[in-house]
This record gives C-alpha cells, structure tokens and sequence, in this order.
C-alpha cells in the first residue's frame, strides 16, 4: 500500500524531475553536491520545493567527513530512515514507488540513495548518473 508524503508535489513536479535528471545526467560525482544524498536531496526540493536534506547542505565536503556525519547518525541508512521521517515522507514497499520516490539501493557492498524512475532508480555514478533496476531497491519512501 501507497502511503501520502504530508507535503504535496508542486504542479509541474514531471518537469522539474526531467529538467533535473537532464542537467545531472553527465556531472562527475563530487561530495556534498553530486553525491546520491544530496542528488536525491535536490530531487524532493525541485519536487516539493521544501529541502530534506537542509540540516546536512554545506557540512561536508570529503568522505571522511561525510562519514562521520553519518557515523553520529547510527549509519547511512538510520541517516536516510531519520531525514525521511522528519521529512514526512512515509516508508513503501518498492513495488509502490513511484516517479520522483526516494530508493535505497544495494549495489554490491555498497548503500545509494536514489530516485525512482518508472522501474529503474537513478543513483550518483563517477562520471554521471546511472540507471539500476528498481527491483535492487531495499527500501523506498514517498516523496
């Protein structure tokens, strides 16, 4: 079942969620701006117009302190369950996501955050985003 974010999408949401996804498709990765936190951060403003991830903007800059972030928070994923929570944003099954949803990927030994896209889920490579099956997605929420 399909639970509603408390904060309604603004009425041209599909175009801003393309816009963004066109102007990402090929920017290298780098923290604290293009990085799967802060693209899926960027996703729900253009979305919502309200930020998620506010509180997290310009703390970080490097790995190393990005995971210390994280590592105060119980973890990259107690991190993203906590910004969503805060956010409103209600936890779905995958198989309920939908277009413009935050995603929890497993990839190998690795966790991203991602956005949904019809079944496949954007997520942060090194030279631009990718596409993965929607299918590895462990967890999603609504937004």
């Amino acid at each position: 079942m399909r639970l509603p974010p408390t904060r309604a999408r603004l009425p041209d949401w599909p175009e801003r969620l393309a816009d963004l996804l066109d102007a990402r498709r090929d920017q290298p990765f780098w923290y604290g701006g293009q990085d799967c936190g802060s693209f899926a951060g960027d996703v729900a403003l253009a979305l919502t117009g309200e930020d998620p991830i506010a509180w997290l903007r310009g703390a970080y800059g490097s790995e190393a302190e990005l995971d210390a972030i994280l590592r105060d928070l119980g973890g990259f994923e107690a991190a993203a369950e906590r910004t969503m929570a805060e956010f409103g944003s209600p936890e779905i099954p995958p198989a309920f996501a939908q277009r413009g949803d935050w995603a929890l990927v497993e990839a190998g030994n690795m966790l991203l955050l991602g956005v949904v896209v019809d079944h496949r889920v954007a997520v942060t490579g090194l030279d631009g985003l990718r596409y993965v099956p929607l299918r590895m997605a462990r967890r999603t929420w609504a937004i």
